[in-house]
């Protein structure tokens, strides 16, 4: 190598490092050839994975439960916009209600959605039969709303949303006082309740929450009450006695 060529080259990153620099980056590299170190591998086995429920959650589809009334929030909506019609096949076993949202009627479907000024918006979906099977089938207090967060799945009917109504946040019909911390004002709000499955964890185990991420991306309707194809009535069939509204 051309030492003039060399001397000048050392010349020009002196103007751009001071020789403190130099010898700490001399050091480092010195330092990494010497421990040829991995990364440390992280691995899954133990975490536990909360629910999204215990996140904020207007963004997200959702569906609110009362007993004699269903409501589908915006979000629902505007996934599937343009689409006002909908079956609701409940899977008895899984506890579980999807939604297939259509654009034609069919004898079975149920409006979820209108146009106002242009644009779709929800709309209240009033059914006590329905809610009373629901409610039945869950073993919910009649006098609480459930909420319960929507995931999307494909399908043989094309996509579906989703609601495990065994992951239902429960709201009671009681407002609670607070103290806001920022405001320091007298606020209320309704409180709220995690399944059970949540009381002495954190969440469900990463593991199983993998494994059954796979599993249902796509929804077989085997099991489903109803036949979806021929437009019979999709409503769960729940052996009950009659009960009043409000009792337990």
């Amino acid at each position: 190598m051309d030492t003039t060529n060399s001397a000048s080259l050392e010349k020009k990153q002196r103007q751009f490092i001071t020789p403190r620099e130099a010898e700490l980056i001399h050091e480092f590299a010195q330092l990494r050839k010497e421990q040829k170190q991995e990364l440390e591998y992280e691995t899954f086995d133990g975490y536990e994975l909360p629910p999204r429920t215990q996140f904020p959650m207007l963004k997200k589809p959702s569906v609110s439960i009362k007993y004699g009334q269903l409501k589908f929030n915006m979000a629902c909506i505007r996934l599937f916009e343009g689409l006002p019609h909908i079956l609701t096949p409940i899977h008895p076993g899984k506890k579980r209600l999807t939604i297939i949202p259509l654009s034609e009627e069919e004898s079975a479907t149920v409006d979820w959605a209108r146009q106002k000024d242009g644009a779709w918006v929800n709309r209240d979906v009033t059914t006590i039969e329905f809610t009373d099977s629901i409610f039945n089938l869950m073993n919910w207090n009649k006098e609480c709303r459930y909420k319960a967060l929507g995931r999307i799945a494909n399908s043989e009917r094309g996509l579906v949303l989703i609601f495990d109504l065994e992951e239902a946040v429960m709201f009671t019909p009681d407002m609670h006082e607070y103290v806001d911390p920022n405001t320091g004002e007298i606020r209320r709000r309704q409180i709220k309740y995690f399944p059970d499955t949540y009381k002495d964890c954190i969440g469900k185990s990463y593991n199983d929450y993998a494994a059954s991420r796979q599993l249902s991306m796509f929804e077989d309707f085997a099991g489903y009450q109803g036949d979806y194809n021929s437009g019979e009535a999709l409503l769960p069939v729940v052996e009950h006695k009659p009960e009043r509204f409000g009792e337990n």
